[in-house]
């Protein structure tokens, strides 16, 4: 496996904005001209922003006027907390959460009908962008994200343990997931 070619530092604040449009064409850049390409956003541990990212990431795709859907994956059972934020959602964005998955059915992202369904969604859109479960916390976050065409992993700078950081890329590598890069958001 290639080294990653993004590494993308999200500030917080008023360079948020900025952050994910410069994401957004990395990300292009990097699919090169894959079609109906599928992107899955991962990180080591439930507490790293990988549904924030996701979100930011289809929403900024979606402002170039590519169809393109958020599926959100992530099984971890957890939600954000506080009030939810209001955003403007794109016209060319479709959205589909899901609600936690009970303990010990992580299985269904790594089974045939779901990976089979987020292909066939793929082929409906320009782009899929799937916020996917944290990669140590549920081993079968792994098959989804080596089947994607390309894989974000999200790491809070100053707070993700950076042995942590390092296993989530090695199991990444293990699965011949083809990972695009690194996304650290300011803590």
């Amino acid at each position: 496996m290639a080294d990653p070619r993004i590494l993308a530092e999200l500030p917080d604040g008023e360079g948020l904005a900025e952050g994910f449009t410069e994401l957004r064409a990395n990300t292009l850049v990097a699919l090169g001209d894959t079609a109906h390409a599928v992107v899955t956003v991962t990180s080591p541990h439930a507490e790293e922003p990988r549904r924030h990212v996701a979100a930011h990431l289809a929403a900024a795709l979606a402002q170039t006027g590519r169809r393109v859907l958020l599926v959100d994956a992530d099984v971890d059972g957890e939600k954000s907390e506080g009030s939810p934020e209001t955003h403007t959602v794109p016209d060319h964005l479709s959205v589909l959460t899901a609600e936690p998955v009970r303990a010990g059915d992580a299985a269904l992202l790594s089974g045939a009908v779901f990976l089979d369904w987020v292909w066939a969604e793929a082929g409906r859109h320009d782009l899929v962008v799937v916020a996917g479960p944290p990669l140590l916390d549920v081993p079968d976050g792994r098959t989804l994200a080596a089947r994607a065409d390309g894989v974000l992993l999200s790491v809070v700078h100053a707070r993700t343990n950076r042995d942590d950081a390092i296993r989530a890329r090695a199991i990444l590598r293990e699965a011949g997931a083809k990972l695009l890069g690194a996304v650290v958001v300011e803590g």
